[in-house]
């Protein structure tokens, strides 16, 4: 397997896809599967087009994102494609719409068309809408018919923080309140999770909540109980304290799934990225660009592990990570390239929640690096979990 990457930060859609492309087919050869990461200020479509006539008939899997993560940086406004070349790489994609509508359908729709390619084994690639509600109904519907015999990582496709409309990709269209998922077999994957967030406090039980609104905190108001938790903060200084101090459920293992709050309402409920059940028991998270740069680097520490011949690094990483890091973010990149190799090519996008799995069923997360590194295995066992 062979991979390369390619990326324009021209404003014209059809020059910068075609010149992405033509980059990444250029350290790959013809490709097998292309990644297509976009931001929102391209013609969504006419980006595709392009693309398409210049990979041929390669599979395609994409979104468009916050910004597109690569080794010279990170760019609000650029097309980034990475491309996947080999005899032995196989690859299967699909599109589903409608996702929130009914989202354990559309998993369960998208995951019967991967195993329909015969596929056995492998690596599921999966880009839901970040916006929408459901994504954990449709990840489970997706588990319910694939199973653990497969590793899964992605992340959510968004926009450039104005949460208007999404957009994701495979060589069948362009989609909205849509998930593209991409089937990769034939070719060896590792895969790792983790964020560097770390309790803080006492213990919290969410008493109450409704969708991604948390509204009882203990039994009182939601606000009320996270600002005492903080020392006293207003709602006008939420917005900031929130950034820094994210919300966690620890599972058996103590690895801690995090909740990222956005917004403080009248009625003193917390508005979160994603949704959350009500009656668990959670902690208030903190964390500093030190030990989030630490985690990153022991994710690519353990997803390159057993992987001999590293070819490609794919990196989806939380919008809200790259926010609070601010200048650091730059380091968690640098930590990356360090441990799967300054060499290999690397392409990454900043994602609206992450798709990955501490063991085997794959969870919606947020505030949280998922990486997964391409090529062939030494015969060291992977590492499937971090914390």
């Amino acid at each position: 397997m062979k991979g390369g990457v390619g990326y324009s930060t021209v404003q014209d859609s059809r020059k910068a896809a075609r010149a992405a492309a033509e980059a990444a087919i250029a350290g790959s050869g013809k490709p097998v599967l292309t990644f297509l990461f976009v931001t929102d200020s391209y013609e969504q479509q006419v980006v595709l087009d392009e693309v398409k006539e210049v990979v041929g008939d390669s599979k395609i899997i994409g979104l468009c994102g916050a910004g597109i993560i690569t080794v010279d940086g990170v760019f609000q406004q650029a097309v980034a494609v990475g491309t996947l070349s080999g005899a032995d790489l196989k690859v299967a994609t699909s599109l589903q719409g409608e996702t929130h509508i009914d989202p354990s359908g559309a998993g369960r729709r998208a995951a019967k068309k991967l195993l329909d390619s015969g596929i056995g084994a492998g690596t599921v690639i999966v880009i839901p809408d970040g916006f929408a509600p459901g994504i954990t109904e449709l990840l489970c519907g997706m588990y319910d018919v694939m199973g653990p015999d497969f590793n899964y990582l992605g992340g959510g496709a968004g926009d450039n923080l104005r949460f208007f409309k999404t957009y994701q990709f495979t060589e069948e269209g362009v989609g909205s309140n849509s998930v593209a998922m991409a089937l990769i077999g034939g070719v060896e994957i590792g895969t790792c999770i983790g964020h560097g967030w770390r309790p803080k406090g006492d213990l919290l039980v969410i008493t109450q909540t409704e969708g991604k609104k948390i509204r009882e905190i203990d039994a009182r108001p939601a606000f009320d109980v996270y600002s005492e938790r903080l020392g006293g903060i207003s709602s006008e200084e939420f917005p900031a304290v929130g950034m820094r101090y994210p919300l966690g459920t620890a599972d058996i293992s103590g690895n801690y799934l995090i909740r990222d709050p956005i917004a403080v309402n009248e009625d003193k409920s917390i508005d979160l990225v994603t949704e959350i059940p009500a009656n668990v028991v959670a902690h208030i998270m903190e964390g500093n660009a030190e030990k989030l740069v630490e985690a990153a680097r022991t994710v690519a520490a353990t997803a390159a592990r057993g992987i001999a011949q590293p070819q490609f690094a794919l990196v989806f990483d939380c919008i809200s990570r790259y926010l609070f890091l601010g200048d650091d973010f730059g380091k968690e990149v640098a930590a990356i390239r360090e441990e799967v190799g300054n060499s290999v090519p690397l392409l990454g996008i900043l994602t609206f929640g992450e798709i990955g799995s501490y063991r085997d069923f794959p969870q919606l997360h947020n505030k949280t690096l998922v990486l997964g590194v391409l090529g062939s295995r030494s015969g060291a066992d992977d590492g499937q979990a971090n914390e």
